[in-house]
């Protein structure tokens, strides 16, 4: 085993919990919470190791030894190399302890040299010091020549020291570009004669060294970007021949980054466990909430495609589902107002541009008015909105002029939709032929069964909770002030919803309706005061 594993650290992903993880909903909040510190530990680590390493104990998730730390060192990715490298560097007791028990944890029987110093180098950044690098190359030195006891090549581990310590110099010799004048091989035959207890090691092993060098750099393990040329600036760019040249380094360093990408994931061992709990579903819907609700509106706007706009309205219906069942009043609003933008009816839309999706994106809203009532909440008002939208929408579909809608005066007969409400603000005079297409496709939403589906949501209003019927009426009353607030057009629908949800609730006990009562009260007062009412203006 060339790089030792514990069960007792951390691994890249996530903390390790033992050979098997119960399926307990509690023990994997619990783990959530713990990965949460750790990744709080590292992050701080990153920073300042010593306060990193410190905080982590005082949380009994890492231990005190330098077994523990060396251990945490070699098992978690996530850990800064250059701190790594610094902290293993420095000259303090408790720092060299975990120093010679980090380089211990190593395996390098079998290796040659060049093959161990890559293992070694792979998991930390070599520090600036020199006095840091002559203590880990020491280490290092005697850590190789015990694991390889039969090596008869070293007289010694001194031979090993120096001669991993020129293995370094000339890394960095052959692969700086701050290096002009590079190290012939001969040159570096020449500065290592003489290591082996004053006696020369053979010049063909020395020469394949340099030769392995040369073709292929030591250095740390990359998990970011491979570095490449400096691509030219598109400026700079002139002809065809450069333009294939800056693609073809474009393309070699993608494929880098990629292979860098899936060597990263190939190191990742994570636990899995099957879910047999339905609590399961609330952390995992809390990380993936956002890009599902992207890929979902993505498809609503972007397609056409009746069936894909299906799978997306699916989609979404079943997240304000699982968002209800768990009480999540943020991924609940996000969704429920997701889908309330596309069925075309809130402010600023186009409404003359409604098609056979946001017809469908209706009827799921009205879908989810009906199935998760009880848990809707504040989300109640993006949809009683809407609702009141669908009913103008309605009324312009079958033809109606402005002045013959509610109880507003409209000032003659023109046939624009500008002055009505701001979900229905078109450019300018409505065209006749776009109008006639409009009317046809909110046939549709005016079917008996869509009818029927929006009056249960009032008459339905009965089989809501006691928190539940709260927050309907809540909304109810404030789209009807919207509505009655109308400088040029005040509507009286959401009114009308209120006086039968009111009669309709009448038979609840005394303490809901005295709730019930408190939101109603006020708002009758409130209507009462509007001036369409006190110049009896509105019938």
């Amino acid at each position: 085993m060339a790089r030792h594993a514990s069960d007792n650290s951390l691994n890249s992903s996530s903390p390790s919990v033992g050979s098997s993880v119960h399926d307990n909903p509690e023990q994997f909040e619990s783990l959530k919470q713990q990965k949460e510190i750790w990744e709080q530990g590292i992050e701080l680590f990153n920073k300042k190791p010593k306060k990193g390493l410190q905080f982590l104990q005082e949380q009994s998730l890492l231990g005190k030894s330098a077994w523990d730390v060396a251990d945490f060192f070699h098992t978690d990715e996530r850990l800064d190399k250059t701190q790594i490298g610094d902290f293993l560097g420095e000259n303090e007791k408790f720092n060299m302890e975990v120093m010679y028990t980090y380089v211990d944890q190593l395996d390098f029987s079998g290796r040659d040299i060049v093959s161990a110093l890559r293992l070694f180098l792979e998991g930390f950044r070599l520090p600036g010091e020199a006095q840091k690098i002559d203590r880990l190359m020491e280490k290092f030195a005697g850590r190789y020549c015990e694991t390889n006891p039969n090596l008869a090549i070293f007289a010694s581990a001194d031979t090993a020291y120096v001669l991993a310590y020129s293995i370094i110099m000339l890394t960095t010799d052959l692969h700086s570009a701050q290096v002009k004048r590079k190290m012939t091989k001969e040159d570096y035959i020449k500065i290592n004669r003489g290591i082996n207890d004053s006696k020369d090691l053979p010049e063909e092993y020395l020469s394949a060294i340099y030769d392995e060098i040369a073709g292929n750099k030591i250095s740390m393990k990359e998990h970011v970007r491979a570095p490449g040329p400096k691509p030219m600036a598109a400026k700079d760019v002139q002809t065809e021949k450069q333009r294939k040249l800056l693609y073809n380094m474009e393309m070699e360093n993608m494929e880098k980054t990629a292979k860098a990408l899936m060597e990263s994931v190939s190191h990742v061992q994570t636990n899995f466990t099957s879910a047999t709990h339905f609590e399961h579903v609330r952390p995992m819907f809390k990380m993936v909430w956002t890009p599902f609700l992207a890929a979902f509106s993505v498809g609503l706007q972007d397609c056409d495609d009746t069936e894909i706009a299906n799978l997306c309205l699916d989609g979404i219906r079943c997240a304000i589902r699982i968002a209800c069942i768990f009480n999540m009043e943020l991924e609940r609003d996000a969704y429920v107002q997701a889908l309330a933008r596309f069925t075309l009816l809130t402010a600023n839309a186009e409404i003359t541009e409604m098609k056979t999706k946001n017809i469908n994106t209706i009827k799921t809203l009205i879908t989810v008015a009906h199935t998760d009532g009880n848990y809707l909440g504040k989300s109640w008002l993006e949809i009683l909105k809407c609702i009141s939208q669908l009913e103008l929408a309605q009324l312009i579909g079958t033809g109606v002029r402005p002045r013959m809608i509610g109880g507003g005066n409209s000032k003659g007969h023109q046939d624009t939709v500008d002055s009505l409400e701001p979900g229905f603000r078109t450019a300018g005079l409505v065209d006749k032929q776009k109008m006639a297409s409009f009317q046809e496709s909110m046939g549709e939403t005016s079917s008996q069964s869509v009818v029927v589906a929006v009056d249960r949501i009032f008459t339905g209003s009965t089989r809501l909770d006691g928190n539940a019927v709260v927050h309907f009426v809540t909304a109810l009353c404030l789209v009807s002030t919207d509505e009655l607030s109308s400088p040029t057009h005040p509507r009286m629908f959401s009114l009308q919803k209120i006086v039968e949800i009111s009669y309709y609730n009448m038979g609840r006990i005394r303490l809901q309706w005295s709730r019930l009562w408190q939101v109603l009260g006020e708002h009758f007062n409130r209507v009462g005061c509007f001036k369409p009412f006190t110049n009896g203006d509105v019938p």
